[in-house]
């Protein structure tokens, strides 16, 4: 056999049954993609966790907590992942006004919340908007993402954007809980929650005809308005969060064991 040809072969064989390695420029931070209008894809943000460094919030932190609900011996868990960018330019408290960058002026959060019965080094959900559907998997996972400030410094009268979803992907990775520390990946389809006074002014926010708003936290659900007995969700301002990474984030660990 050619040599070459020999070589070539070892390398796409080691390529790939090796597993994906996070990027070490990532540790410690959750970074994601915000597609503000799947359908524009210009219109994009960018979410980097703010750096706890020099006395700054820790704005990327992972809480495992142990929960009961009241039968005997049934024990399940929550993983709730929050993750704040409110700092550019050197991302943290101390030095944000350095200097001006793209985007510099927004501020989001999100909250990630994923149901488990056990805990494990290595676990996968996945959830959609359906709390018992034969097609597709049982909700187990919400969703919370809010733009607090967009890039032109605009903030909806101090209300800011909020949106909420099931339709989600979460792996975790490499669940270290004696290091306190775990790594993954996430995506989600979100829905706008909240009304805008002035939806031209803000990026992504659309007025699609018939617009029902999505706000569980004040038992607004999707509406069935024409009357089929499915929640009619593509009437929903909704968003996309991509390419979500998060590696060695730090974990409170709130587990009896």
């Amino acid at each position: 056999m050619n040599p070459f040809f020999y070589l070539a072969f070892l390398l796409v064989l080691c390529f790939s049954c090796s597993e994906t390695d996070f990027n070490a420029g990532l540790e410690n931070r959750l970074i994601a993609i915000v597609d503000m209008s799947p359908e524009k894809y210009n219109e994009k943000v960018d979410f980097t966790s703010d750096d706890n460094v020099s006395g700054c919030d820790d704005h990327e932190v992972a809480y495992i907590d142990e929960r009961v609900d009241g039968s005997d011996d049934n024990v399940y868990y929550t993983i709730r992942i929050e993750a704040k960018d409110y700092f550019k330019s050197e991302n943290n408290c101390n030095e944000s006004d350095w200097y001006w960058t793209e985007q510099e002026q927004v501020k989001h959060q999100l909250i990630i919340n994923a149901y488990a019965s056990e805990i494990t080094e290595n676990m996968y959900f996945e959830s959609s908007q359906f709390v018992d559907h034969p097609l597709y998997p049982t909700s187990g996972i919400t969703v919370y993402y809010k733009l607090e400030q967009d890039e032109d410094g605009q903030d909806n009268d101090g209300l800011g954007i909020e949106y909420f979803g099931h339709s989600a992907e979460l792996e975790i990775k490499d669940l270290d809980l004696g290091a306190g520390v775990m790594s993954g990946t996430f995506s989600a389809t979100l829905y706008r929650g909240t009304p805008v006074s002035d939806p031209g002014s803000f990026m992504g926010v659309d007025n699609v005809p018939d617009l029902d708003l999505y706000n569980p936290l004040i038992n607004d659900y999707i509406a069935d308005l024409n009357g089929d007995s499915i929640s009619d969700y593509y009437l929903t301002d909704s968003i996309r969060i991509e390419n979500c990474v998060f590696q060695r984030i730090s974990i409170v660990n709130n587990m009896t064991y």
